[in-house]
């Protein structure tokens, strides 16, 4: 979100090429898709996020359990989770998280709740990798969605991981943003 704000406010100059890993450029279709995404889990998970919001009840242990089960899933699927993933969810600061979107995935109420970026990324004239995994939060339809919106973009689609794809799959991931850097500075 801030690199797009940064390309499309401040125009920068010396800035060739940007890379998106699972980027949510649409407040609305994240959402959306998380909803999506709720209905492929069982139901008293589905009941217990329902339940949880309705009632703004968000720390039972119940609902942290369901967006634990969530988060395997989409956020992450290593077992165990690695130390760089723990430590990043430790420090991260749960306060300006839910002052900025919200308690979870499901329940947008923060500042960034009217956050809609993707029609204009068109206005974007560098050339652009958007990298997702086959389960991200960050679907691989909205992303092939944002890269449609902006000619000329680049997609990798990294099978079997989640939105901590570059973590999964760090060789791959790594390789494809290599290969994408390198032909970015072969046509500079």
């Amino acid at each position: 979100m801030l690199a797009i704000d940064y390309m499309l406010t401040q125009k920068p100059e010396g800035v060739i090429s940007l890379i998106l890993s699972g980027p949510c450029l649409s407040t609305s279709r994240f959402v959306a898709d998380q909803r999506v995404y709720l209905l492929s889990f069982p139901e008293d998970i589905q009941n217990t996020i329902l339940k949880s919001e309705a009632s703004g009840n968000f720390d039972s242990p119940e609902y942290q359990e369901a967006l634990i089960a969530y988060y395997k899933r989409h956020v992450c699927c290593l077992d165990p989770w690695p130390g760089c993933l723990n430590r990043t969810i430790e420090k991260m600061g749960h306060e300006v998280y839910e002052y900025m979107w919200g308690p979870s995935e499901f329940t947008m109420s923060g500042t960034l709740k009217d956050y809609e970026r993707a029609e204009r990324l068109k206005e974007i004239s560098i050339p652009v990798l958007f990298t997702c995994g086959q389960y991200d939060e960050a679907t691989p339809a909205t992303t092939k969605y944002y890269q449609s919106m902006l000619p000329g973009s680049e997609i990798v689609i990294f099978e079997n991981t989640s939105h901590n794809h570059h973590i999964e799959k760090p060789e791959e991931y790594l390789a494809k943003v290599s290969d994408f850097l390198w032909h970015v500075e072969k046509m500079t």
